[in-house]
């Protein structure tokens, strides 16, 4: 029986090659025949040819999306590096400019032998009173030493650690400076203190009556109080007002040194004033129980 089916299934296969054989040799010998075939299987191969080239496109659509994909995420990652190196030039811009300005200040005032530090922490119990920079006894800085920016006059070496100290502002309610108003024809002098309260502000007091001092006046340190070099600019007048009883006038000040923005300082360290007198006489140096504080 199975045999029988082997030999079927080769006479079969036998008939075919055969048939195949005739067909070829007429398309070759007909061409009519050959057009007539070809007319009856256009359709079949216009349908097998879109089938063809509709996977042909698709499989272009995925490897051209796959491609957008990959070059979209290498864009988004160069815009964020680009984004960062940005933001880290503008602030080495904006650093730049700040230490130009304390470089300015070292070139106007080449006696002084100064220490730039950084601001590293306020007293944030209050805004006005303390500020912390990262400069300490390690690197020579005593208790007194005054501490200025480009803009001027910051504060006074208040306490020292082995790398860091505080800094008393001037807008502090415990500072007193000795002030001296910069006009030519004026040179009034008097007392600056910190003012407690939510403004940063200065008062200048103890001037006389008639002291000419008016708005838009700069007032700088006088030298008197022994801890702070003379010809610092404290700040700017902003009004003045008789004080009752009509003995001595009081002006408000805004200091030149911007609080709010304070990132880099120079401690001078070369500046004693008649410290160094007072410790030989044996005086209490201590500014906070010196006549006139700081």
């Amino acid at each position: 029986m199975m045999q029988e089916k082997k030999i079927k299934l080769a006479i079969l296969a036998a008939a075919a090659l055969l048939a195949a054989g005739i067909i070829w040799d007429g398309l070759s010998r007909f061409p009519a025949v050959n057009s007539a075939l070809s007319t009856v299987a256009r359709p079949i191969y216009f349908v097998v040819g879109g089938v063809a080239k509709g996977i042909r496109s698709t499989t272009d659509f995925f490897t051209t999306k796959s491609a957008l994909e990959t070059e979209n995420k290498a864009l988004k990652r160069e815009n964020e590096d680009l984004r960062e190196t940005n933001v880290e030039l503008i602030a080495m811009k904006a650093e730049n400019e700040r230490l130009a300005k304390l470089l300015k200040f070292t070139q106007l005032h080449p006696k002084y032998e100064t220490l730039p530090a950084k601001v590293i922490s306020r007293d944030l119990g209050d805004f006005k009173d303390v500020i912390l920079i990262d400069r300490g006894s390690v690197e020579g800085l005593r208790v007194n030493m005054p501490v200025v920016n480009a803009s001027g006059l910051i504060g006074i070496i208040d306490n020292v650690y082995p790398h860091m100290s505080k800094v008393l502002l001037i807008t502090s309610s415990r500072s007193s400076i000795g002030g001296l108003n910069l006009r030519g024809d004026s040179r009034a002098a008097g007392i600056v203190n910190g003012v407690a309260g939510p403004d940063v502000s200065l008062e200048m007091r103890n001037l006389a009556r008639n002291a000419d001092v008016l708005p838009g006046d700069t007032i700088v340190t006088s030298g008197y109080s022994g801890y702070h070099p003379e010809g610092l600019v404290i700040g700017t007048v902003e009004e003045v007002q008789m004080d009752p009883g009509g003995l001595t006038k009081r002006a408000w000040i805004s200091p030149a040194v911007d609080y709010s923005h304070l990132e880099e300082a120079l401690v001078i360290t070369n500046y004693s004033g008649f410290a160094d007198f007072l410790k030989q006489e044996g005086r209490d140096t201590d500014p906070k129980s010196a006549k006139g504080g700081r």
